[in-house]
């Protein structure tokens, strides 16, 4: 009896330890308003979370939560962090620029000339931006390939060609470019471009050439202008601080290890061959790619220029007392 009480109570004791095991694994949501199929999950976030696990030994899992399962809208990814929606999440500070006054220096027009220019500017001064991301853990910070001007029935080839159009923009600083190009910016999210562009709700888009296998812009777009004095898109990855809080230090050490510049550079390289890939279906579908002359580039920088004096001049009014600096050190004229 005593035996068999024994053996029973060293099943059970198995039996917990197994259950102890299980409950110590940690599963982190990761979420974003993306198709499935969008880049960034194929090529950066799928791989990613797949080698964290596989490091982790099961004591860390993922589960990717695509085309906005947790939150409909590309402008509330940040409050989903924030709030313990989602443990991860990945989506863009220009859909609301009040909160990153010192993200948008890194938005300048003009400012980069590749993804990977921008991110490398954007880790080199990372203590002068990371107090954007304080409310959270920042695991990645990047930069996309410059936006170009895509329009539909009207060629760009000179500042006075943009009057009247109605532009789609993403962001604040896109919307202050179009207005100083004597354009209307129409804000949308980029999973709206198709439907406006194809019922002439709009007469352009702002966008890096990255969007154009995502959101199939070759189907509504005929004329590509290059060579403007244009931004780049920043993007971000942050995680809920208190779930970050809630790892152990042997998880956190794992995640830092993986995440900050590199995961950036990385994130911005797929942009960057997403950019070129977009622009290739765009030659191959016999679109009208316009190069600026020099004289119509001129125009368009000495418009462009109160644009990156506004920025600065936001981030000061939003208390950021060294914007100036920032955006001097980022390779900005201010």
């Amino acid at each position: 009896m005593r035996r068999a009480a024994a053996g029973l109570a060293g099943l059970l004791g198995l039996a917990l330890g197994a259950t102890a095991g299980t409950a110590s694994a940690t599963e982190l949501k990761v979420s974003h308003f993306m198709s499935p199929m969008h880049h960034m999950q194929a090529r950066v976030l799928e791989p990613w979370t797949q080698n964290l696990a596989s490091e982790a030994a099961g004591d860390l899992t993922f589960r990717i939560f695509p085309s906005g399962e947790l939150s409909k809208s590309p402008v509330a990814q940040w409050k989903t962090a924030l709030t313990g929606v989602t443990d991860i999440a990945f989506g863009l500070p220009g859909y609301t620029t009040e909160n990153f006054p010192r993200t948008m220096l890194t938005v300048s027009p003009g400012l980069f000339e590749t993804a990977a220019e921008a991110t490398d500017a954007i880790w080199d001064n990372i203590e002068d931006i990371a107090p954007d991301y304080e409310r959270a853990k920042l695991l990645a910070l990047w930069g996309s390939e410059p936006a170009v001007l895509m329009t539909r029935n009207t060629p760009v080839k000179s500042l006075a060609d943009v009057k009247g159009l109605k532009i789609r923009t993403a962001d604040q600083v896109s919307a202050s470019i179009i207005e100083a190009w004597g354009g209307t910016p129409v804000p949308l999210p980029a999973s709206e471009i198709y439907t406006a562009m194809d019922t002439g709700v709009i007469d352009g888009l702002f966008i890096d050439p990255s969007g154009v296998p995502s959101f199939r812009l070759d189907e509504v777009v005929n004329h590509v202008t290059l060579g403007l004095p244009t931004p780049s898109s920043a993007f971000f990855l942050v995680m809920n601080q208190s779930a970050w809080n809630g790892l152990t230090d042997a998880q956190k050490a794992l995640l830092d290890g993986v995440s900050g510049r590199q995961l950036s550079l990385d994130s911005a390289a797929s942009y960057a061959k997403e950019a070129e890939r977009g622009m290739d279906i765009l030659k191959s579908a016999g679109k009208d790619i316009v190069t600026l002359n020099a004289e119509a580039q001129a125009e368009f920088v000495e418009a462009t220029k109160p644009v990156a004096d506004k920025l600065v001049a936001d981030a000061n009014g939003r208390g950021v007392e060294n914007a100036a600096d920032i955006a001097s050190a980022l390779g900005g004229k201010n």
